[in-house]
């Protein structure tokens, strides 16, 4: 599913993005699957997948993009719930569908980045304005919780209140 700056305008503001973020949830040999497949298709990636790193960065040469590729992104729980609260958007053309994560997950995925800086608290506020009415507050607090965001997440709120 996307995450990051592609998922951002199904819920908040349209922004340009240096790069692609897409979650996966998958065993750690899928991902080697998933490796040498992108090598034998031109990307370039690093040499090997680390089963320790929570992403892996991958070229696409010809459409000239970085994708970070996250198997363990930051205050995100691959579990039922939050599968069931994906979207499907059309981030690309009208004729590519796919998920992106739902808009409380990525409000604590943003929150819970350990690089996070002010460009991700603000697209926090750009959702939590535009999606006030729509947000789940008691997921959106029980995961945030989980996450040891809620102090910043209760900032934002007051600001957007």
């Amino acid at each position: 599913m996307l995450i990051g700056g592609y998922a951002l305008p199904a819920y908040g503001q349209i922004r340009a993005t240096q790069d692609v973020d897409i979650a996966i949830a998958a065993p750690f040999s899928e991902m080697v699957k998933l490796h040498r497949h992108l090598v034998e298709r031109g990307f370039q990636l690093p040499a090997s997948p680390n089963k320790r790193a929570p992403l892996f960065v991958l070229t696409d040469l010809e459409n000239r993009a970085e994708i970070e590729v996250w198997t363990k992104p930051d205050g995100v729980t691959f579990d039922d719930e939050l599968l069931r609260r994906r979207v499907k958007v059309r981030p690309f053309d009208d004729d590519f569908e796919m998920f992106a994560i739902g808009p409380e997950d990525f409000i604590v995925n943003k929150l819970s980045r350990k690089d996070r800086g002010v460009q991700d608290e603000m697209d926090v506020v750009s959702v939590l304005e535009r999606q006030k009415r729509k947000l789940d507050y008691q997921y959106l607090e029980k995961r945030a919780k989980a996450a040891d965001a809620m102090g910043l997440l209760q900032a934002l709120t007051d600001r957007v209140a």
